[in-house]
Formats: C-alpha cells, sequence, structure tokens
C-alpha cells in the first residue's frame, strides 16, 4: 500500500476509482468482493466500504440480488453536479473564510505545498481533499457543509479522470488554489466567494471536456466487446 495512503479503505477506493475510470471495468462489469480484497491483499471490509463510496460517487450500482456492478460516467452527470457545486460551495466558503483558525489556515498551506511537489495524480487527489476540507472545516456542523461536501463526493471521479486524461490540470488547479490560499489568509471573504466560484467553473469546463474524450474513447471498446 503506498504510504500517502491513511487507510486500507482509501488505498482500495483510489485503486479501483483509477482502474474503473482508465477502463480496465467497462459498464456492468461484476465486482466481487472476495476477489477485490485477495488482489489488493486486504481484508474485505475495507472492500465493503470502499464499494459504499464508489456507490456516493456514482461508479457502481449496488443491488442485493445483482450484487457490485460498475456503471458509466455521463457529461449530464458532470455538469450537473458542478452547478449545484457553484451554487451551494462560494456560499460555503465565503462563511468559513470568516471563522477559519490558524491552524486550519496552515493546514491547508501544507496540503498546496505537497500538491504542488507530487507527480501522482492519486496522491494529488488526497491532498486536494485535504485542502478543501482545511479551508472550510469550521462549518463542518452545519447543514451547508453535508450537503457541499456530499456534492464533492459525486465529482471525485470526475476529477479523477480529468486528472488520468490530461496531469497539466494538476498545475492549473495548483494556481488557482494558490489565490483561494492569499484570499483567505487577507480575510477578504468577497474575493473567497470569487475564487471558489471561478475554480469550480474552471474544473467543470476541464472535466466536460474530459468526460467527452473519455466516453470517445470508449465507445470503440464497447462496440468491440458488443
Amino acid at each position: 500500500m503506498a504510504r500517502f495512503y491513511r487507510t486500507a479503505q482509501q488505498y482500495v477506493l483510489s485503486t479501483l476509482r483509477a482502474e474503473i475510470l482508465q477502463g480496465l471495468y467497462p459498464a456492468n462489469t461484476h465486482l466481487r468482493q472476495e476477489e477485490v480484497a485477495k488482489r489488493l491483499h486486504v481484508s474485505t471490509t475495507p472492500v465493503r466500504e470502499a464499494f459504499r463510496d464508489l456507490r456516493a460517487e456514482g461508479l457502481v450500482s449496488i443491488d442485493t440480488n445483482k450484487g457490485v456492478l460498475t456503471r458509466g460516467l455521463t457529461v449530464a452527470d458532470a455538469a450537473g453536479i458542478y452547478e449545484l457545486r457553484m451554487m451551494l460551495e462560494p456560499m460555503l466558503a465565503q462563511r468559513a473564510c470568516v471563522r477559519i483558525t490558524a491552524a486550519d489556515l496552515e493546514a491547508a498551506k501544507r496540503s498546496h505545498e505537497a500538491m504542488v511537489a507530487t507527480r501522482s495524480p492519486e496522491e494529488w487527489s488526497l491532498l486536494n481533499e485535504s485542502f478543501h476540507e482545511s479551508l472550510v472545516k469550521s462549518q463542518a456542523q452545519t447543514r451547508l457543509f453535508d450537503i457541499a461536501e456530499s456534492l464533492s463526493r459525486a465529482a471525485r471521479p470526475y476529477v479523477s479522470l480529468s486528472m488520468h486524461v490530461n496531469e497539466d490540470i494538476m498545475a492549473s488547479n495548483n494556481s488557482e488554489h494558490a489565490a483561494l490560499l492569499a484570499a483567505y489568509e487577507a480575510g477578504d471573504a468577497e474575493a473567497v466567494y470569487s475564487q471558489t466560484r471561478s475554480h469550480l467553473e474552471n474544473t467543470r469546463d476541464a472535466v466536460v471536456e474530459y468526460v467527452n474524450q473519455w466516453l470517445a474513447a470508449e465507445s470503440p471498446l464497447q462496440m468491440k466487446s458488443g
């Protein structure tokens, strides 16, 4: 298990997500808990937990009779998720800016520095989650935070896909994160709002582009297997 994974569940989730996005499992592939656990050298517990997270992200369905089946990504889903995020997350960030602690701001800085240093999409994704979590941690007990977090989880496979298609997105996101950090440091809630919305808009546009590329690449494979 790579050192940057904090838990076995995180390792299994990231591995399966990457494999699905890389086309190793076409839509409606049956994933078996025991087989995954044996292949990844973990117990069945983190695999079961990873399956639940993959369902929350929209990458698999879980049926009592059919078991765990992979699902496909759609441009409509990606665009819809980001439209909702663009309405809610800037508001959450604006409120968090007023109440962010020095410790949480420092944690966000450390995550950002590590993101700039890494070349691994998997490690970058985990650091990206930590970065944004630190910035809005002061709002963790609010309903708005819960809703925004749910949407963020649903967006993760699309972000991962975009990075696997084009790793340059990490560099552009790092630049936007630096600007966002500066706004938080300045205590400029209006700038935090606009930077957050702009960041989400840019990510949405990149994600939609890369999902289209992915679907175009998948179509010939599906035709051959059909």
